[in-house]
């Protein structure tokens, strides 16, 4: 019997933004309870907050916008799962020797990467002390899987704040040097490496020619 769940976070002002920035703030205004005749809210937030996706153009004046891709893009039926062993990770960079990829499916189009840190979200350590990824990551894992088109990660960024040059480069290597999208912040606190997926739909706020947006992802398991 499948199984459909929300891989992405409700927007909220408690998480963190990266580096401790700025976070999503929501505000009433019009209140049935005040005489308004419907409720009604606005809100102001980053692109690059909560579960959100990566664009080419985030790091390249001449990358791929959000506008850019077609509906068909973010749906994926290959997808495979690697669980990151934190005791083995070095210097906040997690590295190639750390993505142990078994089995996984040579025709894998979404990677999804667990460190574990979905579990600390609310705590300082999040922000401050997770781990980025290291640049060779990038095209470690294109060669692995050709077809691979996104990795998502458990992380507020692949840029850790400890490794923050590294990160940035990293971003470069993935977006525009092996064309992998990338969405940070995801939800994976009821996904193990043996979680087999049907689908999932990556779906991104539709903002128009932006470098980043909030995404809502749903996922049908096995």
């Amino acid at each position: 019997m499948s199984n459909t769940l929300f891989l992405s976070y409700p927007l909220n002002n408690e998480a963190f933004g990266y580096g401790n920035g700025d976070r999503f703030e929501i505000s009433q205004v019009r209140d049935m309870c005040c005489g308004d005749t419907s409720n009604n809210s606005e809100f102001k937030m980053p692109t690059h907050y909560g579960t959100h996706i990566d664009f080419p153009f985030h790091f390249s004046e001449t990358g791929k916008k959000s506008t850019d891709y077609e509906a068909k893009d973010f749906i994926y039926n290959q997808v495979g799962v690697v669980e990151v062993d934190a005791t083995k990770v070095e210097d906040y960079l997690i590295r190639s020797i750390d993505l142990e990829l078994g089995s996984l499916n040579s025709n894998t189009e979404l990677l999804f990467i667990k460190t574990g840190f979905c579990n600390k979200r609310y705590t300082n350590e999040y922000w401050e002390f997770g781990f980025g990824f290291h640049p060779e990551t990038a095209t470690f894992l294109k060669q692995k899987f050709s077809n691979l088109k996104v990795i998502a990660f458990d992380l507020i960024s692949m840029n850790s704040y400890q490794q923050r040059e590294v990160g940035r480069e990293a971003h470069k290597q993935f977006l525009i040097e092996n064309d992998i999208l990338i969405v940070e912040e995801v939800d994976l606190t009821q996904v193990t490496d043996e979680t087999k997926f049907k689908e999932v739909i990556i779906a991104p706020l539709m903002l128009d020619k932006a470098d980043g947006a909030p995404v809502t992802i749903i996922a049908k398991t096995a």
